[in-house]
């Protein structure tokens, strides 16, 4: 009996030993590979979620106010979209007028458009680079994180033009006409008829801008309307059917 219970105990020891030893190199190994610029260790992405910082943006930790989650400063950096610094796009009078350009939609890597909904509700257009479709053409890859998950759609300009890429039907189709007028109208696979409503419209927001100039667009399916409205130079400022309204913007 007494040399059976030493062997037990023998081999308790081994496993507590190899226990140890293997949390140790563990602790040792999130440590490194945190760092490393490689996705692995259990990580979600590279060098983050699992061991690491948390990796998830759409929860809104870009946005909390607070430095944290390996920014680099308060909701820039790391995980979250680059730290800006001309701070004279963060100005109210931009997010009001814009860069002065003349699309309807800004198509450069970095830009984004952060929206607010009701309930403190929110969701952001990012442009996180380019990538070539099937059909030859180059799109801007447009990643939209929030309130409805992470969706990605893909644009390119034709001399004002706005196309945007299908990628279940692997067609291109008009998000956005060049030189529209009012009363244009055309249709989509998603859409039983868009029409522009007015060229030179003007809203009053809820971010305290009251806009003029603004392209009117209103999208029918299945009975429901949703209408978008455009400002040259800045993008969306507000859409419809979610009650969202620009929030903050960066549009070079």
């Amino acid at each position: 009996m007494n040399g059976t219970t030493g062997q037990h105990r023998t081999i308790d020891f081994l496993v507590l030993l190899f226990v140890c030893v293997f949390l140790s190199a563990a602790v040792v190994s999130c440590e490194e590979t945190c760092y490393d610029g490689e996705q692995n260790n259990s990580e979600e992405a590279v060098d983050c979620g699992g061991p690491c910082v948390p990796c998830d943006t759409s929860e809104g930790t870009c946005f909390d106010g607070i430095l944290n989650q390996g920014e680099e400063d308060v909701d820039c950096g790391g995980p979250c979209n680059a730290c800006i610094t001309d701070t004279s796009v963060f100005a109210a009078d931009f997010v009001c007028e814009g860069t002065g350009s003349s699309s309807y939609l800004p198509l450069s890597e970095g830009n984004y458009w952060i929206y607010a909904m009701p309930g403190n509700q929110w969701f952001q257009w990012s442009v996180s680079g380019t990538t070539e479709q099937n059909n030859g053409q180059t799109y801007y890859h447009v990643i939209t994180t929030g309130s409805f998950g992470t969706v990605h759609d893909y644009y390119r300009d034709v001399n004002g033009e706005i196309y945007e890429w299908n990628v279940n039907l692997s067609i291109e189709e008009v998000y956005i006409p060049a030189n529209p007028v009012a009363g244009f109208q055309w249709t989509t696979s998603t859409a039983d008829s868009i029409i522009v409503d007015d060229v030179n419209a003007t809203l009053s927001s809820q971010n305290g801008c009251s806009y003029d100039g603004l392209l009117q667009i209103t999208s029918y399916t299945g009975g429901n309307a949703s209408t978008s409205y455009f400002k040259q130079g800045l993008g969306m400022v507000e859409l419809t059917s979610v009650t969202a309204h620009l929030d903050s913007a960066v549009v070079y």
